[in-house]
């Protein structure tokens, strides 16, 4: 019996060692693979030093804003300037797929396609979204809502959002980047178009600063 179980010792031992030793070898390699990314990414972070974008409403044009009544069909002619700034002093920016849209009472009015945007470090550049037509405003409280701004000096609050997949430019290394979100909320007051044959320039706009996530 006890020659039985030295051999069968024996004969274990050698498999567990290298069993042992495959696992703690793995181990080692993967500590050693997360340790040298994180430091990568602690490097590259300290070298480059990424900011986030900013975006800022600087001015917009309402020339109409009006609902039918009865079949509530919202009639919209809206441009909007941003004015977008990349921070970073050693990253430079691609803009893919850029689109806006614009939202009034939390109901999608429009969408607007926009062209792919090179940004250079500490670089500002345009985007300026339009968007006309007509679309129907689901429900009475939308409608409620349009009608009290239009009794308050028909200044109307507006959202529109822009998206946009991004691109980094490390010098001469180009990586994906995340998908960026620009959220401008903006009070528009709608210009009047009995005026001089809507002749009259817009309103007066406050620039507004928009929300940039990702």
């Amino acid at each position: 019996m006890g020659k039985a179980s030295t051999v069968s010792s024996l004969l274990c031992c050698p498999c567990r060692c290298l069993f042992c030793g495959v696992l703690s070898c793995l181990f080692s390699v993967l500590t050693c693979v997360f340790f040298s990314a994180g430091l990568v990414a602690l490097v590259l972070y300290l070298l480059f030093r990424p900011h986030i974008i900013r975006a800022t409403a600087v001015s917009a044009d309402l020339s109409a804003f009006t609902l039918t009544p009865q079949t509530w069909i919202l009639r919209y002619n809206l441009s909007l300037a941003v004015q977008l700034h990349n921070p970073n002093k050693r990253i430079a920016l691609h803009y893919l797929d850029v689109a806006a849209h614009a939202y009034y009472e939390g109901q999608r009015l429009a969408d607007a396609g926009l062209p792919d945007l090179f940004q250079d470090t500490g670089e500002t550049s345009p985007l300026n979204p339009e968007f006309a037509g007509d679309a129907p405003l689901v429900g009475g409280v939308a409608a409620a809502g349009f009608r009290r701004e239009a009794a308050e000096g028909a200044t109307f609050s507006v959202d529109v959002k822009i998206s946009a997949h991004m691109k980094l430019r490390l010098w001469v290394i180009t990586v994906p980047g995340p998908k960026t979100q620009i959220d401008c909320p903006v009070r528009i007051q709608r210009r009047n178009a009995t005026d001089d044959g809507g002749a009259r320039p817009p309103p007066e706009f406050h620039p507004t600063e928009c929300r940039v996530w990702f």
